[in-house]
């Protein structure tokens, strides 16, 4: 999975939040294939990655890997919540990633696929390969 493969998309901010969008435009949820594979393939070249909503990313974003840590979080992980918390499907926004390079430059890329599924779903192990 290469960046050329996903379209760029501008991250807005949504004073009033989340709640109570209407009307229901479609069921969109974070494409969790695709983002597996892109962090997979490259990360060489990426520090972090985020995951949320465009048109309300400052209430529905967080970390989902960074060169560090790996995965911040496990399938199905039980453990405390902590800051990686973020909305990974919505009836009304685009579920989007927000990539920041290891030159510190970012680019925010629409990542959804049809679906309702917000839970976790990482395709790979917590540590970095």
């Amino acid at each position: 999975m290469d960046f050329i493969d996903l379209t760029p998309i501008q991250l807005r901010h949504t004073p009033l939040g989340t709640r109570g969008q209407l009307p229901i435009l479609h069921n969109w949820q974070l494409d969790w294939h695709k983002l597996a594979a892109l962090i997979q393939d490259n990360q060489s070249v990426m520090a972090v990655v985020q995951a949320g909503l465009a048109e309300d990313w400052l209430n529905t974003q967080g970390t989902i890997w960074d060169e560090q840590i790996g995965y911040y979080r496990y399938p199905n992980d039980n453990r405390e919540p902590d800051d990686t918390v973020f909305w990974a499907a919505s009836t009304w926004a685009t579920p989007a990633i927000l990539v920041t390079f290891h030159n510190e430059l970012t680019q925010a890329f629409a990542c959804y696929c049809q679906g309702r599924d917000p839970d976790f779903h990482y395709l790979g192990s917590r540590e970095i390969d």
